[in-house]
């Protein structure tokens, strides 16, 4: 019924200019969000905005619950500092979630879970991971108890249908409701297998 458009951010892999005043840049990133916005009205899907954000060696972080109106309001994001990024946030009812924690590449120097305290989950299962990056991130989540797990579709090709999301009985037509509704668990992952064409 809906989606979240977490596109890569400032320090991410985006080609919007970097050069650009910050809210001439948040502008241009919001633009996809209002095509997308756009483009699914007439099939009646909710978008919500999002952000994916790197924050150093290769780690990203998913920001869920988040506006565009937060990110204008708030240029010291451009640094990709975790805890910066987490206490700016939280206090406005967005989720910091840790994408892909255990994914292993040759981009990634830091494999494994953010400091706990400046995160609010872990995406548990990516489509484009292998079966076992997702089986240490179910693991771990076993470990430590009250972590929000999300599960992401990570679609960068048009031809893969990316299998991935929640199950739930709201509609999520806000980013309140989507807050409220990984908060409090009101949900169930949705987990398909990678198949070997993704790569």
């Amino acid at each position: 019924s809906g989606a979240v458009l977490t596109n890569h951010f400032y320090n991410g892999n985006t080609g919007i200019d970097r050069s650009l005043p910050w809210k001439k840049f948040v502008a241009q990133y919001e633009k996809d969000f209002l095509e997308c916005k756009r483009l699914a009205q007439p099939f009646g899907l909710d978008i919500l905005f999002g952000v994916e954000e790197h924050i150093g060696n290769g780690q990203e972080i998913l920001c869920y619950g988040l506006t565009p109106e937060m990110l204008y309001s708030h240029p010291e994001l451009k640094n990709p500092d975790i805890e910066l990024w987490y206490k700016t946030l939280s206090p406005l009812g967005v989720l910091v979630i840790q994408a892909h924690p255990f994914r292993f590449r040759n981009y990634i120097s830091d494999v494994g879970v953010l400091p706990l305290e400046f995160i609010d989950g872990i995406e548990a299962f990516n489509f484009g991971n292998l079966p076992e990056e997702n089986e240490k991130a179910f693991e771990f989540s076993n470990l430590h108890k009250g972590l929000i797990l999300t599960s992401g579709a990570d679609a960068h090709l048009p031809h893969v249908l990316s299998k991935a999301g929640i199950i739930t009985d709201k509609r999520l037509e806000s980013p309140r409701i989507l807050y409220e509704v990984l908060k409090n668990g009101e949900y169930t992952l949705v987990e398909e297998i990678v198949p070997d064409t993704y790569f």
